[in-house]
């Protein structure tokens, strides 16, 4: 018996994992569904869904080697938990063309870079940091011209068309007319400043189009409405008839179905 139980509970066992799962499930679901006014049984089933898929994915050392080795990265890796996400929801589109707002040493444009259907990357970062509570001690040490000069270098490693703006959101989509069928938000979690970098990345998605945005479960401001996820959850009822939420855990992922 004390053997079977030992087996039955060992650290990576499938009754560790689904208990796991189930605890991060019902704690994401305890923090999202307060900001949530309407369409509240889809985000618990997809906070549930996710954060299965989030327990049970695949092993990304593999693939986390393979960046280290090929870019040139100096700073923390933010990102390649997100590997697998991505691949499901972007590998099936016909031709990637990316915008990304936030960009940093340009992780996560790399690996959008690697996929076989990406066409183009356009990438905007005013490459300055930001004074926000959580994210300044952060940024504050930070030679945001070697950021600059390591995300540039590594744009270059990759085989795509790729545009590196330096400047801020706002002035770019002032002048902007394309339209991209996958946008990823990771610049100012300043409630105004993300507001503005949803809607503005929602005129310019294509139908189809997928939508994904970081910090979702930041929870950096003291004073709650401050905080990304109601920023976005006020966007998302401004379009929810023409978002679908296709995944909800430390991001938020919708298609744009209109």
């Amino acid at each position: 018996m004390k053997k079977i139980l030992l087996f039955l509970f060992k650290k990576e066992s499938i009754i560790i994992k689904y208990l796991s799962f189930s605890k991060n499930a019902y704690e994401n679901i305890k923090v999202i569904l307060p900001f949530v006014k309407s369409n509240k049984l889809i985000f618990i089933l997809n906070i549930i869904k996710s954060a299965h898929f989030v327990k049970f994915q695949t092993d990304i050392k593999n693939e986390q080697e393979y960046f280290k080795k090929k870019y040139l990265f100096n700073h923390n890796d933010w990102f390649s938990s997100n590997f697998n996400i991505w691949k499901k929801f972007l590998k099936h589109l016909e031709k990637i063309k990316y915008l990304e707002i936030g960009t940093f040493e340009g992780r996560s444009a790399v690996f959008v870079g690697e996929l076989k259907n990406t066409k183009e990357i356009t990438c905007v970062d005013n490459f300055k940091g930001n004074d926000e509570p959580g994210f300044k001690s952060d940024h504050i040490n930070f030679n945001f011209d070697q950021v600059y000069e390591n995300c540039l270098k590594n744009l270059k490693k990759t085989n795509f068309f790729f545009n590196l703006i330096e400047d801020k959101s706002d002035n770019f989509f002032l002048d902007n007319n394309e339209k991209f069928n996958v946008i990823y938000i990771d610049g100012s979690h300043y409630y105004e400043d993300l507001k503005n970098d949803f809607i503005n990345s929602k005129n310019c998605l294509e139908k189809n189009g997928i939508l994904i945005c970081d910090d979702f479960l930041s929870f950096a401001y003291k004073k709650k409405e401050d905080n990304p996820i109601v920023a976005i959850l006020e966007c998302y009822n401004k379009y929810k008839n023409n978002l679908e939420v296709l995944f909800i855990h430390r991001q938020i992922i919708f298609k744009n179905v209109n």
